[in-house]
């Protein structure tokens, strides 16, 4: 009765197991359909949703260690305050002093406006405010220089300059605080400083902006004080320059004797009076001539006295005319009545020829005269005309020199000019000097805050969220982005070529029956006691359930392999370690021996040797264990008592060392062994670390490779495929383990 339940329990495994060999089937024509359609899980949403999905934890816990970090910043910051001002620039020009050497506007270009930021951001300005507030005695500004055990090691590591004075330091210190902006496309400059006092906060605002001022108007002064000492000093090089002019124009004019008299030249002057005097000379000459001549014709024709001009008739010529007339009307009329001889006739004759030789005597004296006068006007011509061409010649060289003249005139002129120029500007600076004002004006005055402006708790916050949340997504992109290992069905047909025969999901520990082996200290080390309460247990809920039938899957395609004869051989390999070989070798193996079959589980992974250490840790393996012989092997096997499951640990005898013939002897002993068994399942561990399992490849009837998502590497999956090709369709194909609970 028993055995009967026993097969009729037996045949209905078989029949699921059919049904799972066709649903696995059906899952492979859909994974070569996938496989078609060449993508990545990070090329699509659905594959960043993977991505998201599969590095969950660690996401969500970067997001909440971000969120922690800004809470802790929140407790733990100390709060800033910030007081505001606004002033107002005024670019349109006030000039108290006309013709300001020093331009008091600052015109209407906003680059002029964006320099004033900066100056009320300047050390200059700075340094009032410290100087005013005392900020250099103040611990906020002007710390202490740290003297602690940790700025030492840093001193001894990195040499440091000697620490700046206190005022350096508040100067730093109140510039990292201030904050000055202009509105856009106005005048207007808001100036904004932040302190851990709200009352500091609006008296250091309302500092600056005084400061501010205050260099406005004194940065004027100074300009206009360093201008009027420019031409205070020029002032003297200009007057001296002028003397000089001077003093070259009055020894230019001794040297070339150019005179000045009246507001004229000299020698102009005599020019023209010469010349004047020139034209009286000959006018006089000319009429001393005229006169000489006629006194000559006179003389010569021997006319009467009453054909002589009026231009020679002299007083006494004029009294002798009269006599003579008298003489003449006498003698006219005595010789009308005396005889030629009588004596009184001839006594008037005489009388009248005397006169008359009286006339011709005056007239030789005036001729004689008339000739002096003449020959001196000539003289005088003559001599005027000498001295008139010597003034002409002066007046030339006078006039050539006078251009030179002019230049010295010129120079000495600009030179003048300019002094007046620079005397008239050193006044307007005095002045302007004693009445510099500051364009700037405030118009909107500080005032105490009454919250603080940092920290923001809701910035801080969703920085805080933000930045936790993005950090974890870039770390899981990025450990997504190199990690190469396999993870789907599509990364493992790219890989191999191979089919995929079975997918195991995660076992997590918490589904944990109980141990299956009691007193296997090791089984619950590595979790393999969970993997067969798991599938010793068909009444299990959620993950449990879900690895049984995933294992019974696997078990349905490994007996649909089988060509019909006993026993049937498989080998487990995995290509790297880590992918879950030995316990998928376990589960197979429990599993089939669970329903029914005799099965014995080999463990030939010598370079850990996980099964047998766990399974069969009673076992004194350091005796020597004969590979070839049949009872020997038998001798050293453990049973489990409750599934039938024999378990043979050949691993402990170091496969790896063993010679060509030593394997081929260990391969006649298994066969002989294996022939009282229906299913041989070979634990074969890493083969590419570990090819030492590969001495039982002449009796294994298929090989099955094992790779775990998220750890095996493809192109080792792939070099593991390579080292198996020999083995023909002995190799069946992969299976996936999606979880880290299949250890080993």
């Amino acid at each position: 009765m028993m055995h009967i339940a026993k097969r009729n329990s037996g045949l209905a495994t078989n029949h699921r197991e059919l049904g799972a060999v066709n649903e696995l089937n059906s899952l492979e024509k859909v994974q070569r359909n996938a496989s078609a359609r060449p993508s990545t899980d990070t090329e699509d949403l659905g594959g960043f949703l993977t991505i998201l999905g599969r590095r969950a934890g660690s996401i969500l816990a970067a997001t909440l260690a971000g969120l922690a970090l800004a809470i802790a910043y929140l407790v733990t910051a100390t709060p800033i305050y910030t007081a505001q001002t606004s002033l107002f620039i005024d670019p349109r020009a006030r000039n108290i002093v006309p013709e300001e050497v020093v331009a008091g506007n600052l015109g209407s270009d906003f680059a002029l406006v964006e320099s004033q930021l900066a100056i009320i951001g300047s050390d200059r300005v700075l340094r009032r405010v410290v100087n005013t507030m005392q900020l250099d005695k103040d611990a906020e500004f002007a710390p202490p220089p740290s003297n602690g055990l940790l700025s030492r090691i840093k001193g001894m590591i990195i040499p440091r300059p000697a620490p700046p004075d206190a005022e350096t330091r508040a100067i730093l210190n109140l510039a990292e605080v201030i904050k000055v902006k202009r509105a856009q496309k106005t005048y207007v400059v808001d100036v904004e400083v932040s302190s851990s006092s709200p009352v500091k906060a609006a008296r250091l605002t309302e500092a600056v902006v005084e400061a501010y001022l205050a260099d406005q108007a004194a940065a004027k002064a100074e300009d206009a004080g360093r201008a009027n000492k420019l031409i205070d000093s020029r002032l003297d090089e200009l007057r001296a320059q002028l003397r000089k002019a001077e003093i070259r124009i009055d020894e230019f004019r001794k040297a070339n004797k150019i005179l000045s008299s009246e507001g004229g030249l000299v020698t102009e002057q005599q020019l023209t009076r010469l010349s004047g005097e020139l034209i009286t000379a000959r006018a006089v000459a000319a009429e001393n001539k005229a006169r000489l001549e006629q006194v000559d014709a006179a003389l010569k024709s021997g006319s009467g006295i009453d054909m002589l001009p009026d231009a020679i008739r002299s007083s006494l010529i004029q009294k002798l005319r009269e006599q003579y007339a008298q003489v003449a009307r006498r003698e006219a009329a005595l010789s009308t009545q005396l005889q030629g001889r009588h004596p009184v006739l001839i006594d008037a004759r005489s009388q009248l020829a005397e006169i008359k030789n009286q006339i011709n005597a005056e007239l030789k004296r005036v001729s004689t005269s008339a000739r002096s006068e003449h020959q001196i006007s000539q003289n005088r011509v003559d001599e005027l005309s000498r001295t008139l061409e010597r003034s002409k010649e002066e007046v030339s060289r006078t006039n050539t020199a006078q251009i030179r003249l002019r230049e010295l005139e010129q120079d000495a002129a600009a030179s003048r000019d300019l002094l007046n120029t620079f005397l008239a500007r050193a006044k307007q600076t005095q002045e302007q000097r004693n009445l510099a004002i500051s364009e700037a004006r405030v118009i909107t005055p500080a005032s105490v805050p009454s919250r603080p402006s940092k920290p923001l708790t809701w910035l801080i916050l969703s920085l805080g969220l933000l930045g936790g949340l993005g950090l974890g997504l870039s770390r899981a992109l990025l450990l997504d982005h190199l990690d190469h290992s396999v993870r789907t069905v599509q990364d493992v047909a790219s890989s191999t070529g191979l089919p995929l025969i079975a997918t195991l999901p995660l076992l997590s520990s918490s589904n944990a029956i109980g141990r299956m082996i009691p007193g296997r200290g090791g089984a619950d080390r590595t979790g393999l006691s969970d993997l067969m309460a798991a599938i010793a247990n068909p009444s299990g809920t959620g993950a449990t359930v879900g690895y049984r039938q995933a294992v019974l899957r696997l078990l349905g395609r490994i007996r649909s392999l089988n060509r019909g004869h006993r026993p049937h051989i498989i080998t487990v390999f995995s290509a790297e370690p880590g992918a879950g070989a030995s316990a998928t070798a376990l589960s197979l193996a429990y599993a089939a021996a669970v329903s029914g079959e005799r099965v014995l589980l080999i463990d030939g992974c010598s370079r850990t040797a996980e099964l047998s250490n766990t399974l069969a840790s009673d076992l004194d393996h350091d005796g020597v264990i004969v590979l070839d012989n049949k009872a020997h092997l038998q001798s050293i096997t453990r049973r489990d008592a409750r599934s039938g499951l024999v378990f043979l640990p050949i691993a402990l005898a170091d496969l790896r060392t063993l010679k060509g013939h030593q394997r081929k002897r260990l391969a006649t002993g298994i066969s002989a062994l294996a022939q009282s068994y229906d299913l041989v399942v070979i634990d074969g561990g890493a083969l590419i670390e570990d090819e030492s399992a590969l001495a039982l490849a002449p009796i294994v009837d298929n090989f099955v490779l094992v790779a775990r998502s998220g750890a095996t590497d493809p192109s080792a999956l792939a070099d593991a495929a390579d080292m198996l090709a020999s083995s023909g369709d002995r190799l069946a194909g992969i299976v996936l383990n999606v979880g880290p609970a299949n250890a080993g």
